[in-house]
């Protein structure tokens, strides 16, 4: 244990997080993210990004980030910033950002910096479109949350996650439904063999 015991040993840099969209799948991902914030040296939800932010906007996004239908209450406090655009998640400002163009925000004037993207939109899949997002200063990389098309890595946990490529700038963290039947599927390949099959 040598060489995780000690100071500076084991020591993560943190990466700030933008999630583009706040359907149901970022709302899951920024609970997640907020779950999972630690000291701050992991990954760090610093905005989100909507078409509008205005109070009523704002009030309306934190109300469904604290109450979810399926996955209940949020176990945390949710508070509306509005004089500085933003809501405050168990202390953590986040800011709420609002554009249609995902090229021309510049996210370091918000301290963030070398960001993975999270879009989580599901409208555009492609590269040139997704690479939009990097034209914006700030950002580092783009996760999509749906199955990316063309040359795109799709990236299953589990599955295929040591093919993924640092160097990637845009990959894809396929779908929910391909999370959940291609663990299935592939103990099901590997023990008895697949012909055919159907999924919806």
């Amino acid at each position: 244990l040598k060489t995780f015991i000690g100071k500076g040993k084991n020591t993560i840099q943190p990466k700030d997080v933008v999630l583009y969209g706040f359907g149901r799948i970022g709302r899951l991902a920024a609970r997640e993210i907020i779950a999972q914030a630690g000291k701050g040296e992991q990954l760090r939800l610093r905005a989100i990004v909507t078409r509008s932010n205005s109070d009523s906007d704002i009030t309306k996004r934190a109300d469904l980030l604290l109450k979810d239908s399926v996955h209940g209450t949020f176990p945390g406090s949710v508070i509306e910033d509005f004089a500085n655009k933003a809501i405050i998640i168990n202390g953590h400002t986040v800011h709420m950002i609002a554009t249609d163009k995902p090229d021309t925000v510049d996210y370091t004037q918000y301290g963030i910096n070398d960001a993975l993207l999270i879009d989580n939109t599901g409208v555009v899949r492609d590269r040139e479109k997704l690479g939009k997002h990097l034209l914006s200063k700030g950002i580092g990389k783009v996760l999509l949350t749906a199955p990316g098309k063309g040359d795109i890595p799709n990236i299953d946990h589990g599955i295929n996650h040591t093919d993924y490529q640092k160097d990637e700038k845009i990959f894809s963290a396929a779908s929910c439904t391909t999370n959940a039947i291609v663990p299935v599927l592939a103990v099901i390949d590997k023990t008895l063999g697949i012909e055919r099959g159907h999924i919806e």
